[in-house]
């Protein structure tokens, strides 16, 4: 995915922290569990917070060797299913991005995104599957996205709600009528801020390139960026879909990891939005962003 989905580790505690890191790596053991040894490159910030969204924070963790350091036993929370459907949708998710990527990339890019979704092929038949229901509506957003993207469309308004539509259709693992409706909205509008902040992330380099950007149709550039008055609006566009995320964040039921999905919401999502804006996201230590809160 893209990696934007982050907590501000310097304001969560040290046990938030050792729970965050447990459920990163119970996603990626869930997905060696049930995708192989490769799929655990898959594994990502963005989905990492889906499995908050969707436990009540009352799992246990236990003791997991970890390849990446094989004399060493790491913390990883315990799947009562939810990692589980987290591992089917990231598999989904990113052979999905590695077939955009082979459509609209560059030549060496679009060349290793298909030697990547060969390597992913027998993963993606079986999550496809499992959730046949979710990759339906994957493949139906994104070409509807394509379809923007190829006339061009100006909207940033479309172009993201077509993303955003993507995400909703994870809260379809809870079974109460009112939390799916409340992690719908909330998942919508982090899909919602995951595409234009990547959309103003790349913007320099999809300027560059002459890739579809919908900022570059949105706005008059100067010299391949936003003027402070277009960057403005921009920002206190993608700012109002965070505010609604933590509206609907506080309709979820409570969990036990409350500290951690709050802390992601009002404050990682803020810090990423406007260090990306800034231009020194990728510069940055992950999770050291100056405090941008809702």
């Amino acid at each position: 995915m893209f990696g934007y989905v982050l907590p501000r580790k310097d304001l969560l505690s040290a046990q938030a922290q050792k729970r965050y890191r447990a459920a990163y790596c119970g996603l990626c053991r869930s997905l060696k569990e049930h995708y192989g040894f490769r799929a655990r490159f898959l594994v990502n910030y963005d989905m990492t917070f889906l499995c908050f969204v969707l436990t009540d924070g009352k799992r246990e963790t236990v003791r997991c060797s970890c390849p990446a350091r094989p004399f060493c036993k790491r913390d990883c929370l315990a799947d009562g299913g939810e990692l589980t459907f987290a591992a089917d949708l990231t598999v989904l998710l990113s052979v999905w991005k590695l077939r955009d990527a082979a459509r609209d990339g560059s030549f060496f890019r679009a060349l290793a995104a298909k030697a990547a979704q060969r390597l992913y092929r027998r993963a993606y038949r079986k999550a496809q599957q499992r959730q046949p229901e979710a990759d339906a509506v994957f493949a139906e957003q994104l070409a509807r996205l394509q379809a923007l993207e190829d006339a061009h469309c100006a909207s940033i308004d479309r172009t993201a709600d077509a993303f955003a539509a993507l995400l909703r259709v994870c809260a379809s693992y809870q079974e109460d009528k009112n939390a799916r409706r409340a992690t719908e909205l909330l998942l919508y509008h982090v899909g919602r801020f995951l595409y234009l902040t990547d959309a103003l992330e790349d913007l320099p380099k999809d300027n560059r390139s002459g890739s579809y950007n919908p900022l570059r149709y949105r706005y008059e550039l100067q010299k391949g960026r936003l003027s402070e008055q277009d960057k403005q609006q921009f920002l206190d566009t993608v700012d109002a879909s965070i505010s609604i995320a933590a509206s609907a964040l506080e309709l979820l039921p409570a969990s036990d990891d409350e500290e951690i999905r709050r802390n992601i919401i009002y404050y990682g999502l803020p810090a990423v939005l406007h260090s990306v804006a800034d231009g020194t996201f990728r510069k940055k230590k992950r999770g050291k962003q100056h405090e941008r809160p809702v």
